[in-house]
Order: C-alpha cells, then sequence, then structure tokens
C-alpha cells in the first residue's frame, strides 16, 4: 500500500473514533515540521538509519501515532493514552505490519503522563532495543508538540529551529496569542530535553 493510501487508513481509524480532527492535524504538523528541523540540525538521523526490516519510515510512524494519539476519548478522558494504546491494536490497519502498528501504538501511548520504563511496562520491555530507542525518540517529539495545541485553536502556525550548543531555540510563530501553549509546550518539552540532551527555550 502506498503511503498516501496507508495515510488514508490511518484517517479512517481515527474517524471511527470521531477523533477531533483539528487538533490531530495540528500535532501531526508540528511534530513533522519538528521531526524535519531537528533533521537538519543533526539532533536525529532516524530516517537515514532505520531498520529496512522496518516497513514504514519513523517519520511516517510519528504521522500516523499523532493522528491517533488521542483516540481514547471515545472510551473517556481518563487514561485516554492508554485507551489509544489499546484501540490501536485491536485489529490489523491494512497496509501497517504487525511490528509498524505496535510502534505507532507505543509512540501514541507515551504522548502523556509517564514514560516509558522496561521495568514496569510489560509490553514495552517486550519490544527490541532499536524499537524501544525509536518509541521513545518519536514520543518524546510528540509529547513535546502536543503542549504546542494546549488549547486546540491551532494557535502556533509554524516553528523554526535553532541550535545554540547544548541549546534548541524553539521559534513559534506567528508569535502571540499562544501563551497557554508556551506555557505547555515548555512542560511537556522536559523529557523531550532528556531524550535528545538540549535545553528547549521557546521563543
Amino acid at each position: 500500500m502506498t503511503q498516501p493510501a496507508l495515510r488514508e487508513a490511518i484517517l479512517s481509524l481515527a474517524h471511527r473514533y470521531d477523533f477531533e480532527a483539528g487538533h490531530s492535524l495540528q500535532d501531526e504538523r508540528l511534530a513533522l515540521r519538528l521531526f524535519d528541523e531537528m533533521a537538519a540540525l543533526g539532533l536525529h538521523d532516524l530516517d537515514e538509519t532505520w531498520d529496512p526490516d522496518l516497513d514504514v519510515a519513523p517519520r511516517d510512524l510519528l504521522s500516523y501515532a499523532a493522528l491517533l494519539h488521542d483516540i481514547g476519548y471515545w472510551v473517556s478522558y481518563f487514561k485516554h493514552h492508554k485507551h489509544a494504546f489499546k484501540m490501536i491494536l485491536a485489529q490489523p490497519i491494512p497496509g501497517l505490519s504487525p511490528r509498524a502498528q505496535e510502534l505507532v501504538a507505543h509512540i501514541a501511548r507515551y504522548h502523556r503522563a509517564s514514560q516509558p520504563d522496561p521495568a514496569r511496562h510489560k509490553q514495552f520491555a517486550a519490544l527490541a532495543p532499536a524499537d524501544q530507542a525509536l518509541v521513545t525518540q518519536l514520543a518524546a517529539i510528540l509529547r513535546f508538540v502536543d503542549g504546542l495545541d494546549r488549547t486546540h485553536t491551532d494557535a502556533v502556525a509554524d516553528l523554526r529551529c535553532e541550535l545554540a550548543g547544548d541549546r534548541l531555540n524553539v521559534t513559534l510563530l506567528p508569535g502571540h496569542g499562544d501563551e497557554a501553549e508556551r506555557w505547555a509546550g515548555q512542560k511537556k518539552a522536559r523529557w523531550f530535553e532528556q531524550v535528545f540532551g538540549v535545553a528547549v527555550v521557546l521563543r
């Protein structure tokens, strides 16, 4: 299945559970922008080093997880990240291998609340070490940008990144009317900072 067709299959699943399209599409857009900006700065090389046995590139895994991360609301807001994990795995997604589907589920699951911990999370511990690392990096990106749409109003139109030593300056555009996003983004960037070894400064 081609990438556009696979994305449509993901969207079909999201619509089945009445996802909030505006917020999820915004998170997807910002996540992919951040992924690309980080790659240009050398903060990751995920799409250059991804496992050829994995049929979906990391950037696309991030895209699909962003679209599906909140479908757990269909069950309950309480622990919706855990509900999303189970719902993504509930049945095969056409065009997505079982391994890729499991990675998407894990990325969505860790967009909020606890961070992945092999000692406490048996399903995460069962992943191969390389897949654990991939989930950790992509979920940290998704968690960060989820904060940048705190109000679900698309207040952040775009972002640009600049690396200054170990400081990642993230400029939010247009740069006004996004106070809640700046507060939530800085809070949700803490794990991202640990994972990528940078200090995030929102500008």
